[in-house]
């Protein structure tokens, strides 16, 4: 009985020691983007050769880019690693637009099913919010009932 007790407290011990180092490992995600070059970089472990221009978040958490060959893209922090999508009109369900300035994209992708981006300016949120709604519309009924059925 008494190596039973003991085997249970080491345990119970040893758990509370392992939760302790991974609480303190946890830490908060402090990684931003502090300027568009750093975005395009991040596009860049996706495609090195791409060029363009990128739109950041107001709190440095995601970026939309406009790349030189026409196409959209999105990089957004995603739990603790950035992610780099591109924005092909037949993967868009919706575009919206918050009070809070933010626009809200949302995929037929249940593993990303939607990113929020708030840009401050509104001219610039105006732009993006019309470019993203051509871009939607430009997919066409079948397109996007074709995503559906998928």
């Amino acid at each position: 009985m008494d190596a039973l007790a003991i085997s249970i407290g080491a345990n119970v011990a040893l758990g509370v020691v392992l939760l302790g180092i991974l609480y303190r490992r946890r830490g908060v995600d402090e990684a931003r983007l502090t300027d568009p070059d750093q975005a395009l970089g991040q596009w860049r472990a996706l495609d090195p050769r791409a060029h363009g221009r990128a739109t950041l978040a107001a709190d440095g958490r995601a970026a939309l880019l406009e790349l030189d060959d026409g196409s959209l893209g999105l990089v957004e922090r995603r739990g603790r690693r950035w992610a780099a999508r591109s924005l092909d009109p037949r993967e868009i369900v919706g575009v919206d637009a918050t009070d809070d300035g933010s626009i809200t994209l949302r995929f037929a992708d249940f593993g990303w099913p939607r990113a929020c981006v708030r840009i401050a300016d509104p001219a610039l949120r105006r732009r993006w919010l019309d470019r993203l709604g051509a871009l939607r519309a430009g997919a066409g009924p079948d397109a996007r009932q074709a995503v559906r059925d998928a």
